[in-house]
């Protein structure tokens, strides 16, 4: 249960991390397994591929190829439905890092009403 866990998770984060490198700009699976490698995560051409295929079916992405150095590459970049995606998930991960890396944090301002009556913000 505990891999299966790890591994959902990091499925989970490799999605956001390509959706947050391709809303920087374009980017194309080499360069992004070199800046996961670099970032202490191995990812596989067998994952990392799929991953990138299934974010264009969902629509959050979209591709184009281009010819760099005589080679052919595919380059990603965010669509509008993707920025919306990645818009969401960061607030809603905020909340959970903040409680799971962050227990001692006092609550953000917006939310520190809410802490003192009860009601939500």
């Amino acid at each position: 249960m505990r891999r299966k866990i790890r591994q959902s998770f990091w499925q989970g984060v490799v999605k956001l991390f390509v959706l947050h490198q391709a809303s920087l700009g374009p980017v194309y699976g080499g360069k992004l397994s070199k800046t996961l490698t670099g970032l202490g995560h191995t990812i596989s051409p067998g994952s990392l591929y799929p991953t990138l295929h299934n974010l264009e079916k969902a629509g959050f992405l979209r591709s184009y190829v281009r010819v760099f150095k005589g080679r052919v590459r595919k380059y990603y970049e965010i669509t509008p439905e993707g920025r919306t995606c990645l818009a969401e998930v960061k607030r809603t991960l905020d909340s959970v890092v903040k409680i799971l890396f962050f227990p001692d944090l006092p609550p953000a301002r917006e939310n520190l009403n809410a802490a003192v009556t009860g009601l939500k913000p």
